[in-house]
């Protein structure tokens, strides 16, 4: 909120119901990189616990919204207005109510009707359920798995973040709530024709929560629209596997070069680890892998990992990328399931940015038992790991040309 006033370009990025900024992921940074000033909101009953959203009511929302839009916008020449979700819905609803033109509108994944794959049929009895006292406010609506997300590696880390209770995602909101969004989704369906600034609407054609009738409507009403549609997601498109072609999208719509801020990014230089840094790196990835919580050491991985594990194990190979080691502990699964036990020997020894760890593992696959011990060598920068390799125990050190790992398909 430094800029000068009238100068510059702004947008308002606003998150989606029980959620945080990560429902935007990349978002607030590609516009940053692109010149944009960005600001968030949290909106009421937000950053807290699930029960704080019982009493909340949409025009608190929309408030809060609405607030922040009037002290933001004319500190800038051009301000943008952006929304996820629910966010998407209040994003139209203040478009309209104050008639933006200074800027652009994107709606990403807007739930104008709720009717994705995944809700029940029964889904229309909730408008009955809403009349019964006190039971909306004591009924819950669970956020499960697939959490709005189809690639694995991004649904892995939100269900590790869940499980250590990170206040990222609310994991259920009350069905109270629920009620307040149909509310609002009345409104954007009563007012959407009266919106008057340049819309894009993003949406996924395997959204689960909101189908791409949602989109559809909006690309009929909205007078100045154009529509997105991709085709590898979830409902959480800004962190699913289309996340680049929506990033892509949205910065086009706004008058910026995609390829320009993708370039900018690639500039970053390396930073030097501090001893503390990388002691906690290894400490977080030997929990994850003691734990047999595979998925959370995922995260602690750069995408353009190095994985090779010499020997003569089911697995072992050589993993080119994140993506790989994904499916290689996937393959693991399968074969082993909950068998897997691995065991720390000795103390990690840590020097500079690499470690390098003695452990043991154990599983059972195909009925037979598997045993072996040897040393894992990481070696980390800018905060991940970029590369693992493990030898077994009397192993030549120069290493011997890995196999092709069994049973993965190469990545797309």
């Amino acid at each position: 909120m430094t800029a000068s006033k009238g100068s510059g370009i702004g947008a308002l990025l606003i998150h989606g119901l029980g959620g945080t900024q990560f429902d935007l992921g990349p978002m607030h940074k590609a516009l940053r990189r692109a010149g944009v000033e960005t600001h968030a909101v949290t909106l009421p009953g937000h950053a807290g616990s699930p029960e704080d959203l019982v009493p909340v009511r949409a025009e608190q929302w929309l408030e809060t919204v609405t607030q922040a839009y009037d002290e933001l916008a004319p500190r800038y020449e051009t301000f943008h207005v952006l929304g996820m979700c629910m966010g998407a819905l209040l994003a139209l609803a203040v478009c309209e109510l104050r008639q933006h033109r200074k800027g652009r509108l994107v709606a990403l994944a807007a739930p104008v009707y709720i009717d994705g794959w995944s809700t029940p049929w029964y889904r229309a009895l909730r408008h009955l359920v809403y009349r019964i006292p006190m039971l909306p406010a004591r009924m819950r609506v669970d956020e499960d798995e697939p959490f709005g997300i189809k690639n694995d590696l991004v649904r892995a880390i939100v269900k590790a973040k869940f499980e250590r209770g990170d206040n990222f995602h609310y994991r259920w909101v009350p069905l109270a709530c629920i009620r307040q969004v149909d509310r609002l989704r009345g409104w954007v369906l009563r007012g959407a024709r009266r919106i008057v600034c340049p819309t894009l609407v993003v949406h996924s054609r395997e959204d689960e929560l909101t189908s791409v009738r949602s989109a559809d409507f909006l690309e009929a009403v909205v007078p100045d629209v154009r529509k997105v549609v991709v085709e590898n997601s979830y409902h959480m498109i800004c962190v699913d596997n289309d996340r680049e072609q929506v990033v892509a999208s949205v910065l086009e719509f706004l008058g910026f070069d995609p390829e320009s801020a993708r370039r900018r990014a690639r500039a970053t230089v390396e930073v030097p680890m501090t001893g503390e840094a990388v002691a906690t790196v290894v400490s977080e990835y030997l929990q994850a892998l003691t734990s047999g919580h595979f998925e959370a050491l995922f995260p602690l991985l750069e995408p353009g990992v190095r994985w090779r594990h010499h020997g003569d194990h089911p697995l072992a190979g050589s993993y080119d990328d994140r993506d790989a080691v994904i499916g290689m502990f996937g393959r693991l699964d399968e074969l082993a399931g909950k068998t897997v036990r691995i065991a720390i020997t000795a103390p990690p020894r840590i020097e500079g940015s690499s470690a390098e760890i003695d452990l043991e593992a154990f599983s059972v696959m195909g009925g037979e038992q598997h045993h072996g011990r040897g040393t894992q060598t990481l070696r980390m920068r800018n905060g991940r790991i970029s590369a693992v390799t493990f030898r077994p125990a009397g192993a030549d050190a120069a290493g011997a040309a890995l196999p092709a790992p069994a049973g993965l398909d190469s990545p797309d």
